[in-house]
This record gives structure tokens, sequence and C-alpha cells, in this order.
């Protein structure tokens, strides 16, 4: 039930911040919220009365952890997606962020996952953008099956002639959290996207090279996460590669 209070005693508590272990605390949680984090010995009767208690002597708390990239639906399987997802949320990540794929497989994991249908974690996925040209990828093709790559809103072809506003608004409308930008995308492009997605409050995850955005324009759009780190060295090249 959404008000069940749930008091976990006695654990050692490893709470992130670069401590150590706190032994001997206790977790209040109520419905899905952690309402109090306190030694053990200072629970009062209150805290107790009419709660869940589990005994977590000699066990350890954490907080959930967060797997930053997957790709729970580039090629959508259902079956193989809930494996993956049940194994994130039994191995303690209780967060994950897609880095783009079938934008409504994914809208239908994230709330099946999030009411409660299927053991997962929390689901933040991302529309993806990038130039005309990535859209023969095979990756693509697979994430919009019944319709065409690169003009569908979780997957748009974008140029320096692109509607911008519309562009992202038809991004936000997949409910996804972010826009992934992949490839054949200019800096000043980038810069434009990123300021347009901040307007309408979404974030943008960047691949660190978009040939030809170089490692060095990618950081100066203003992008929220750039991820593969190793993408960095295209900057030492002379020139860096369009391609």
């Amino acid at each position: 039930p959404a008000s069940q209070v749930v008091v976990y005693r006695d654990a050692g508590l490893i709470d992130g911040l670069g401590g150590g272990v706190k032994p001997h605390m206790a977790v209040i949680v109520e419905g899905a919220v952690i309402k109090a984090v306190l030694p053990d010995q200072q629970l009062s009767k209150a805290d107790l009365k009419g709660a869940e208690v589990v005994d977590l002597s000699g066990r350890y708390l954490l907080p959930g952890l967060v797997d930053s990239h997957v790709h729970l639906a580039t090629s959508p399987n259902r079956k193989r997606a809930e494996a993956l997802m049940r194994r994130e949320v039994y191995g303690g990540v209780t967060a994950v962020r897609d880095m783009a794929g079938d934008g409504r497989a994914l809208a239908d994991l994230a709330r099946a996952s999030r009411v409660g249908e299927i053991p997962g974690p929390d689901i933040f996925y991302a529309a993806l953008m990038a130039g005309p040209g990535f859209f023969a990828d095979q990756r693509t093709v697979s994430a919009t099956q019944g319709a065409t790559a690169g003009a569908v809103p979780w997957m748009q072809a974008v140029t320096s002639q692109t509607d911008l506003p519309l562009a992202v608004a038809l991004a936000r409308g997949t409910s996804a959290s972010g826009i992934k930008t992949y490839a054949d995308i200019s800096g000043r492009l980038l810069a434009r996207i990123t300021a347009e997605a901040h307007r309408q409050g979404m974030r943008v995850w960047s691949h660190g090279i978009l040939f030809p955005a170089t490692p060095e324009e990618v950081v100066a759009a203003g992008v929220d996460v750039i991820s593969h780190a190793c993408q960095a060295g295209f900057q030492a090249a002379a020139p860096p590669p369009v391609s």
C-alpha cells in the first residue's frame, strides 16, 4: 500500500557519501519515500507502531544504484528486456538511463516498471537526433519498425533547416527525459539543439564526437552528459575526422 510504513532495523549503512559503514542504523520508509535514517537505538515506539519491521542485523543497506548506459529496445524484444530489467533491480540498480531505442517499447517498459506490473528499475530514456545520413544504420531501422527511421518523434533526422522547437517538442512528447545526439551534426547545430532542449526542460546526452562536431565543440555546446570518453582523443587528430 502507498501508505505502508516499513522500518529496516539494525543495518550496516553505506550512505555513499564517502565515509565508512555506519553500524546499527534504521531506515523508515513510507510507501516509496524514505522518511528517516537514524541510529537504531533512537527509534521510538511511535516509529514502530503499525509498521512492518525488517531485521537486518548483520546485513547492509546502501542507496539504489544507477546504470547510466543501457539499451533495452534497440531491437525491441520484450522478453529479453524484462529479463535485463529484473537482473538490474535484483542487483541493486533502481534506475537506468536508456540511450535511445524504440520509444514506443521504452515508454511501455517504463510504465510497466513504474506501476509495478514487472520488476525493474525506473527507466529514463532518450529520443535520438542525428543527421540524415545516420538513418541508414540498421539499428535505427530496427528501432522504428513500422515507420521510417529519421521521421518519428523518438528518432529524428535534423539539419540546419529543421524547426528545432517543433523537433524538441515531438521528442518531449514521447516522455523521453533527454535528447541523445549521435552523428552527422555540426557544432553550431548541436549548440542550437542544446539551447532549445534546455528551454523546453530536456537534457542533452551526446557522444564525445558527432562527426563533424569535435569533442571541443560538444563541450562548448553545453550538453549535459558526454558518453564514451575515449572519443575525446579525436580532438588531437589533425585535422579532426568528419565522418
